[in-house]
């Protein structure tokens, strides 16, 4: 399988005789992968400005100090983007008004992008059969297995320990 990339092509573009920055993003996926993705998948939003108008998500990767108050700014503008797997995957273009635009662009784009990825390994696994073992059953595994060798050792050393008592009376 083809590892997910995303492309990002930054630049100046004229528009309405004006050169304004701009950024252009594509996902490059295994081709098994994307038929998938747009035989059920393209409606899905990886990135929607209103999960993050009121903040960054617990877990969100935390933009630099330069960049945060641009990324906000964006997030609350209605011209905002949403990124669906369609966009991310035919390829989107931000006319931005200011270079920090475009990184604020850029960074909610990777943030697609992770979801993009994460979207992918369910696809992955569809019609598979897939265990979940979290740590706490392995430990519990673990201790289960541990018991299990105490007390045969503990049996053992009891038989091994019968005769020589059963000798010295």
């Amino acid at each position: 399988m083809q590892v997910p990339k995303l492309l990002l092509r930054k630049g100046i573009i004229n528009s309405q005789g004006q050169r304004r920055p701009a950024i252009q993003i594509l996902a490059s996926v295994d081709p098994g992968v994307k038929a998938k993705l747009e035989e059920s998948f393209l409606t899905e939003n990886l990135f929607k400005r209103s999960v993050y108008a009121q903040g960054l998500p617990e877990g969100t990767p935390a933009p630099t100090p330069t960049l945060a108050p641009h990324i906000s700014a964006l997030f609350k503008n209605d011209a905002c983007p949403e990124i669906t797997v369609k966009t991310i995957l035919n390829g989107q273009l931000f006319q931005a008004q200011s270079l920090w635009e475009v990184k604020a662009f850029e960074y909610a784009a990777c943030r697609a992008f992770d979801a993009l990825v994460d979207l992918i390994a369910t696809v992955v696994e569809l019609n598979r059969e897939v265990s979940y073992e979290p740590d706490a059953a392995r430990h519990l595994a673990d201790a289960v297995a541990f018991a299990a060798d105490s007390a045969a050792e503990a049996a053992a050393a009891r038989a091994a320990a019968a005769p020589a008592v059963a000798n010295a009376a």
